[in-house]
């Protein structure tokens, strides 16, 4: 039910415009809802796009594996593959026992990381590609449409508002059968696809006589067991195409593009490396990918915000504590620059707001729409410039779109004064409005109020479950802290406070990564320690052994800092020196890549 400050809003901007402002995100800028997802839930859920071409609806999981209480359980699944001959062996209790840890450790996830046999199941690995068959989580609008950000990102689509399925192009092509897209044909050992494959939902089909390790096999059991792939999304609020729109920060978004494919290319094929391993480094990649999409975001519109053009190069810099937070001093310096970004993230809203504004005058008000207006998709550089004009007041329209603005201000404040239950709106706009300051002065109110409806924190959620906070293949910690609040009453309150950290995995990644070239054949390279602190720096903001631009560290600790990523890479043995040379120290990979073997799948 709409608040009253939202009917205020809309008896004087009117339902269309209220419902295209009224909310939490901007399409051109952020391609996805901004909120809390999974990152680990997020590639089953390309692997469907991909193979189908369209967002996916409601499967069979929940209803073949119900448990007695409802939703599916371990217990209940364990008990289900039990039945079929297909997996024999599992008959006994304490078999099914054995193949519920094997379920919970190897291809399920409870709800809340709970650990039980009885606990609802929330999301599956993507130990195979039939993981893509099973519908978790149960409603796909909960991964806030970042894998289809993900989708469009790797397909490449040069124009066009949606992705155009079945296409003959490229080698991520959306909507195509298991063998003709890499990516699929990586994760699906053992899968081909016959007959009608752009609508038939059972032409996947398993070669039963391919030998699986237990962990795929399990998967594939349960998605033979479900019968057939999920259908087409449908009905309101979920859309079956694919959006082709890419973020605003196009070279940060670029080279994730470009890391995912080199890094999958090299060891991501023919099994060279263990299936776990492997989709614990993916799910590193999707981390620092979409966590420096996000934080590069913000830095680009912030700066839009002030004045009206797009700097897609912009980066959000951060302080990485290479000790996890075992060095007290160093976790403080990464909690100040996580504190830096909280500070950035609470302006986006009126940033964002001023952009949906701007946007809905320019294509609903102003005489531009009736000469063609810049495309938004794929990417919408072009457009927020031209917005960009009516925000610094350089256009010839700007001063009408400020007036127009500046009326519904005043609008605004008439109605409020006739209703009582408005109080937090109508003290907002009491303030005077300059000339030139209308569009900016109703997006701060509008923001401030719409936040309480639609929440506040929905950016800095989308971040942190970005960087998979917590997690082992994460890139941050939380903990919670003491602070003074402000004021006179000085009265203290308990916050989270960020701090950002490389994981062994994130690392693991990253170093497997950069030993590799760009071009033909994925060569190898010779990485040197000091490169790859550069690398860090200047391709992902992540600052190691130099103080970030926003914020100053003392010598003392960024040489520690330096120190403690060095004894970890040897630790790990990614690091090797025959002296005590900088450029003598240098990076080696753990695994081997698909393009060091003689023939594709040899190990030699």
């Amino acid at each position: 039910m709409a608040s009253d400050a939202r009917k205020v809003v809309e008896s004087v901007l009117g339902g269309n415009m209220t419902a295209q402002v009224w909310t939490s995100t901007y399409s051109p800028v952020f391609p996805f809802t901004p909120q809390g997802f999974s990152v680990g839930a997020l590639l089953p859920m390309i692997l469907y796009l991909f193979r189908w071409g369209h967002r996916r609806g409601r499967g069979k999981f929940a209803s073949t594996f119900l448990s007695p209480s409802g939703a599916p359980t371990i217990r209940s699944i364990a008990a289900r593959l039990a039945q079929e001959t297909t997996l024999s062996g599992f008959e006994e209790e304490t078999a099914r026992s054995i193949l519920g840890d094997m379920l919970l450790t190897s291809a399920l996830e409870n709800k809340r990381h709970k650990e039980g046999h009885d606990e609802q199941v929330q999301r599956c690995f993507p130990n195979h590609y039939f993981a893509s068959w099973i519908d978790l989580p149960q409603t796909a609008a909960h991964l806030r449409g970042v894998p289809e950000m993900i989708t469009a990102l790797l397909n490449d689509q040069g124009e066009g508002d949606t992705i155009e399925p079945f296409r003959e192009r490229g080698r991520h092509r959306v909507g195509s059968r298991v063998q003709d897209n890499d990516l699929l044909k990586a994760f699906a050992r053992g899968v081909t696809t016959g007959g009608e494959h752009k609508s038939n939902t059972r032409s996947d089909r398993f070669d039963e006589t391919v030998p699986l390790a237990l962990d795929q096999l399990i998967m594939v059991r349960m998605a033979q067991l479900c019968g057939e792939a999920p259908p087409k999304a449908v009905g309101k609020g979920e859309p079956g195409p694919i959006s082709n729109q890419r973020s605003i920060a196009v070279g940060v978004s670029e080279r994730f593009r470009e890391d995912l494919i080199v890094f999958f290319d090299c060891y991501g094929r023919d099994d060279v490396t263990p299936r776990a391993s492997l989709l614990a480094m993916l799910e590193s990649c999707f981390a620092i990918g979409l966590s420096t999409i996000t934080l590069s975001t913000a830095a680009i519109m912030s700066r839009w915000g002030e004045d009206g053009e797009i700097n897609d190069k912009a980066m959000f810099p951060v302080f990485c504590d290479c000790s996890n937070a075992a060095d007290t001093g160093l976790r403080d310096l990464s909690e100040q620059s996580g504190n830096l970004v909280r500070q950035a993230f609470s302006r986006l809203p009126a940033i964002l707001m001023h952009a949906r504004l701007l946007d809905f005058w320019v294509r609903h008000k102003s005489d531009l729409k009736d000469d063609g207006l810049p495309f938004r998709t794929p990417e919408a550089t072009s457009w927020l410039n031209l917005l960009g004009e009516f925000l610094n007041g350089r256009h010839e329209e700007a001063g009408d779109a400020d007036k127009a603005f500046r009326s519904q201000i005043s609008e605004l404040r008439e109605v409020c004064d006739a209703e009582p239950e408005v109080e937090e709106l109508k003290d907002l706009l009491v303030p005077r409005v300059e000339k030139g300051q209308g569009g900016r002065f109703l997006a701060e109110v509008l923001s401030k109020v719409a936040q309480r409806e639609v929440g506040g924190d929905k950016l800095y959620q989308a971040l942190t479950s970005a960087l998979m906070t917590d997690e082992t293949n994460g890139l941050a910690r939380r903990r919670r802290i003491v602070v003074s609040g402000k004021g006179a009453s000085r009265q203290r309150r308990s916050v989270d406070a960020l701090s950002f950290v490389l994981t062994n995995v994130s690392l693991e990644y990253l170093v497997h990564r950069h030993l590799r070239t760009n071009g033909k054949g994925r060569k190898p390279k010779p990485l040197s320690f000091p490169e790859f602190l550069d690398i860090l720096r200047e391709r992902y903001g992540f600052y190691v052994d130099r103080s970030p631009p926003n914020m100053a560290v003392p010598n003392d600790a960024l040489a520690r800092n330096r120190r403690m990523l060095e004894r970890r890479l040897r630790d790990l043995g990614l690091l090797v020196g025959v002296n005590d040379a900088e450029r003598m120290k240098k990076l080696k990979a753990r695994y081997r890549s698909a393009f060091d073997y003689n023939e594709p799948g040899e190990t030699t």
